[in-house]
């Protein structure tokens, strides 16, 4: 698909980020824009303006768009394919409402089943006890940059657990938006643009305290070069680049899977659902605008109850062989 739009559809593509900019997030934003962009993409590859194209064509991008293959050469998931067919449909409701259309043609493609992969990027509660008190241990490093490195590692991971936040979400905060007394992060721009506020454990919001007055500076002046008025100093992509790259490098060390700066929001939803925490607790603590999507977290934690059964109940190695014979 070409990335370079000629006049009917740049239109389009310009009118729609407009219309779309203020219901979204920055990273929002610019998953929007990279998304519709391909999907206008294909329509001027089709030769197809939008009041022409049917249910028949929709389904052609569909399949168009699951031929497509990620840098490695495997095919792209189930969810990124979703993803496309969610620009197209969310395109097609804007000119819908602007008339440019009589019909959402998209709104009749089915989406795949992408199922859920939140365990993949998800430790256990042993696991994420081991990764924390070994980022803890940074001042055994010598190397003062490296040092450096994991000492922001450690505040953020902790602050990553305790509030379930989003790195993009992380990476915008200023200091006045933590209060490291009451325990309080104000999210002033969450997913979908909307305020909300996150709570730090005991913990964090001592780790917090000593990394605002004094672990801050101190880190800052070694790890980065052109700094942001933020708490943790750069803007997002910088900040998960580095992160990711600590958390991948510790948790190779201890042997336990790597995961994300995700898989710390991960972890919470999961932990605190296995510990008995009510899953609409969990829905406010993970800042989620509705419940099903606090769910996923019940549908791994049953997982997880089926592997037990699996391997704890005492009829486990009982096989069928002798049912049938008279």
């Amino acid at each position: 698909m070409k990335n370079k739009l000629s006049a009917p559809y740049k239109a389009i593509f310009e009118s729609f980020l407009k219309y779309k900019h203020p219901q979204v997030s920055a990273q929002g934003f610019e998953t929007a824009r990279k998304m519709s962009l391909a999907v206008l993409a294909w329509h001027q590859e089709k030769a197809l303006l939008p009041e022409q194209v049917t249910v028949k064509d929709a389904m052609q991008f569909k399949t168009d768009v699951s031929r497509r293959k990620t840098k490695s050469g495997a095919l792209i998931s189930k969810g990124t394919i979703q993803n496309y067919l969610k620009a197209a449909r969310s395109i097609y409701s804007f000119l819908l409402m602007t008339e440019a259309v009589q019909s959402n043609p998209f709104s009749e493609v089915e989406y795949p089943q992408a199922g859920s992969h939140i365990s993949r990027n998800v430790l256990t509660e042993s696991q994420m006890n081991r990764l924390l008190a070994s980022l803890e241990r940074f001042d055994m490093i010598q190397n003062r940059r490296k040092k450096s490195r994991r000492y922001t590692s450690h505040v953020l991971a902790e602050f990553l657990y305790a509030t379930g936040l989003r790195i993009e979400e992380a990476s915008r905060l200023i200091e006045s938006d933590i209060d490291t007394v009451h325990r309080y992060v104000y999210v002033r721009n969450g997913k979908g643009g909307k305020p909300r506020t996150a709570f730090l454990n005991g913990y964090a919001a001592d780790v917090m305290k000593l990394y605002l007055k004094k672990g801050k500076r101190i880190a800052d002046g070694v790890i980065y070069g052109e700094r942001r008025n933020t708490v943790f100093s750069t803007e997002k992509n910088v900040l998960a680049e580095l992160f990711n790259r600590e958390i991948r490098e510790v948790c190779t060390e201890l042997e336990i899977p790597v995961i994300t700066s995700h898989g710390f929001r991960h972890s919470l939803g999961t932990h605190l659902l296995r510990a008995g925490c009510d899953i609409r607790t969990i829905q406010v603590i993970l800042g989620h605008e509705k419940l099903s999507s606090t769910q996923i977290y019940t549908r791994v934690y049953s997982d997880d109850l089926k592997k037990s059964i699996d391997e704890y109940h005492p009829r486990q190695h009982i096989r069928i062989e002798r049912h049938g014979q008279q």
